[in-house]
């Protein structure tokens, strides 16, 4: 019997997860995670500088971890029914390739150089180069930050480029050309050797690397070369076309068959953003704003095509078929949202943890570490909710939107001496919820309308308090999904279409896309309330909003 099963892997900021798929049924008949060892020792970070970056053996390692748990149980007749995989990734995440697109950490020489590794989305090492972009955009005679809201961020493809040409002339010299994470991880799958087979990814190239049709496709090799002289040696080995995430890649690489026991016409298809491919997951419409909430935040959008949406300024872009084909796609986000949670939570524990002579038992650590939250919410959620509350803005890590400035820092008002740690959280949660109403306000003050709210990823099947302090602040209900891998569902769905399943991704988003599984109403009493505070968060930020 045909099983028509597909695989979906989405790589997160710490690791890889996998679903195994029957497109037929819907069934998930298995899933994996497998987590980035290098990474999880913080080896090549440096977060007082803002360095982030990832070796490139963490995601081949993962692979193979995420595929052996998959096929356990599998009889090998079973494994050679996988027409296709599809795959996701964080982004901007790029590395330097050589001309075989192997990551120039893999060669010798190279091999503990974190220039030459994986640079996280999160890394904010390039926040000068990003300011010189930005200014170069506004003096050329096209601006190629139009479909990007305007402004270019230190996170992004080309910001990244310029610092590592000025910071490393060693990777600078050996670069052939560069790379996102979601185009090499299809690359090393197909087992691609050449540059010139690779299908750039719609996602990646239209939100973080300003490409477009309509100035024809990347900015010009003169704008990049005026910029910088260090891009004379790169022009001729960047691309013009991009592929949607529907497309085929190529097919499985002879390692995997061999490894694996694939069957050697496995599909792999074109990449894409994490993000964008858990707003399919998770059923995008029309209208429908989906928060993919994590450590951070990406809020998708699509809008048909013929609706003819404006520009909207200070988001992270809007591009033809970036997340579903034939639709316009808008992201924008936070670039801290559980990561803000979590600096509360190291910034308490870590002394009671450390402390001299205290000597508690790694069972009591996690203790600690699993009831913290825990506490803190139920002692957030017995406090009242008044006009004169304490306020913070969510600038940890910088404000990706709108109007993206990592430069800005967080910030509070109302501390007094009983300020306790429940007062801490309760005003971190709704920081968190102000940032997301800031982002629905702009896309409104477009003529934009959001006709519904889905939340999905790890937080709101997590934190109940979370999501309805956010229905709360926006004032309007909050549907949650009944999947936490929705980024890895967008990936099967993607990869279903590739493989001839379904005709399209509205047909296999009605069969495998996640569903609906609870919704929190807001309270008007409290919105009112939150309507005062937002107020005061606003001047906090200095946003026009």
């Amino acid at each position: 019997m045909d099983e028509k099963l597909v695989i979906g892997m989405d790589f997160g900021t710490d690791s890889v997860r996998g679903l195994l798929v029957n497109t037929t049924t819907g069934t998930i008949l298995s899933t994996a995670v497998s987590y980035f060892n290098r990474w999880k020792k913080g080896l090549f970070c440096q977060p007082e500088n803002d360095q982030y970056r990832q070796h490139p053996l963490d995601y081949m390692e993962s692979i193979d971890a995420i595929l052996t748990t998959l096929f356990q149980g599998l009889s090998p007749a079973q494994v050679k029914q996988i027409r296709a995989i599809g795959t996701n990734t964080t982004g901007s995440t790029p590395v330097a390739i050589d001309e075989k697109c192997r990551p120039l950490s893999l060669l010798e020489g190279f091999e503990e150089n974190p220039n030459a590794m994986f640079i996280l989305w999160k890394d904010h090492t390039a926040i000068k180069e990003a300011d010189e972009i930005n200014a170069l955009a506004k003096k050329w005679s096209i601006d190629y930050t139009q479909f990007s809201g305007g402004i270019y961020s230190s996170e992004w493809f080309w910001s990244k480029i310029l610092h590592i040409n000025r910071v490393d002339a060693r990777v600078q010299n050996k670069t052939f050309t560069w790379i996102e994470q979601s185009d090499w991880i299809p690359a090393y799958l197909s087992g691609i050797s050449s540059v010139s087979e690779i299908k750039r990814n719609r996602c990646a190239a239209g939100h973080k690397a300003m490409w477009n049709e309509s100035h024809g496709g990347l900015p010009s090799p003169e704008f990049l070369c005026s910029l910088d002289p260090s891009f004379y040696h790169l022009i001729n080995h960047f691309y013009y076309d991009t592929y949607t995430s529907d497309q085929v890649f190529g097919k499985i690489s002879g390692h995997f068959v061999e490894r694996f026991g694939f069957d050697e016409n496995t599909l792999i298809t074109v990449g894409g953003i994490d993000a964008h491919h858990g707003a399919v997951g998770a059923g995008s419409e029309a209208y429908t704003l989906i928060k993919v909430i994590g450590t951070s935040t990406c809020d998708m959008l699509v809008v048909p095509r013929q609706d003819n949406p404006p520009l909207v300024e200070g988001i992270c872009g809007q591009v033809d078929g970036s997340i579903d084909p034939g639709m316009i796609g808008f992201e924008a986000g936070q670039s801290a949202f559980g990561d803000t949670y979590n600096w509360l939570k190291k910034m308490m524990l870590k002394p009671i943890q450390e402390l001299n002579g205290l000597s508690l038992p790694d069972e009591q650590k996690k203790i600690l570490e699993n009831a913290f939250f825990e506490y803190l919410t139920e002692e957030a959620e017995s406090l009242p909710l008044t006009e004169g509350d304490l306020i913070f803005t969510d600038y940890h890590n910088g404000r990706r939107t709108p109007d993206a400035d990592f430069k800005k820092k967080a910030g509070a008002y109302g501390f007094t001496l009983s300020t306790q740690a429940g007062h801490i959280f309760k005003a971190l949660v709704e920081a968190t919820a102000f940032g997301s109403k800031a982002i629905i306000d702009r896309f409104k003050s477009y003529n934009i309308p959001i006709d519904t709210v889905i939340a999905t990823g790890g937080i709101p099947n997590k934190s109940p308090f979370v999501v309805q302090v956010l229905a709360d602040v926006l004032a309007c209900d909050i549907q949650v999904v009944d999947s936490d891998q929705t980024c890895a569902l967008g990936a099967v769905i993607f990869a279903s279409v590739a493989s001839g399943a379904y005709p399209n991704i509205g047909a296999a988003k009605e069969k495998l896309a996640a569903k609906v599984s609870k919704t929190y109403r807001y309270n008007p009493s409290r919105a009112a309330i939150y309507k005062t505070l937002y107020q005061g968060y606003k001047e906090l930020t200095n946003l026009e909003l």
